[in-house]
């Protein structure tokens, strides 16, 4: 004789199920890949769009997210308690990819949060997932 799950054990499976889903968006990052992968070869005219009028020395860090994402909301936290000590050094620009999807798109942006460090016209580095403030001042740091 076949046993099948009673349905209020389902229920809670399921409901367990979420909420360890929940967590792990909160503590890994929303729609993260297991690594980052190579730098992305963004198009110019991409990265031309979100720097702006940066000068070919600036350096700026180009922020993806979205405001329903809790690592994105904690990464701007740590953004803005670091932007002053860079105060010169580097732009932060921070891209909703709500709003502007088509960025996103350019850019490759397949899970959030995610930053690149951008001089020149090129991306230098990227990174995904929630960093805390002394690990962005170092990721910075390494490429002033």
């Amino acid at each position: 004789m076949t046993s099948y799950p009673r349905p209020a054990s389902l229920a809670v499976t399921s409901i367990a199920a979420a909420g360890i889903g929940l967590a792990s968006l909160f503590f890994i990052g929303c729609n993260v890949p297991n690594s980052p992968g190579p730098t992305v070869n963004v198009p110019a005219e991409a990265i031309q769009q979100v720097v702006g009028s940066a000068g070919d020395q600036d350096l700026v860090l180009v922020k993806f997210g979205a405001p329903w994402c809790g690592p994105c909301r904690q990464i701007d936290k740590e953004l803005e308690s670091l932007e002053p000590t860079l105060a010169g050094e580097v732009r932060v620009v921070k891209i909703d990819v709500g709003e502007q999807p088509e960025v996103a798109a350019q850019f490759g942006i397949e899970g959030i949060p995610r930053m690149f460090l951008v001089r020149n016209g090129k991306v230098l580095a990227d990174e995904v997932g929630y960093r805390s403030e002394s690990e962005l001042r170092s990721w910075v740091a390494s490429h002033q």
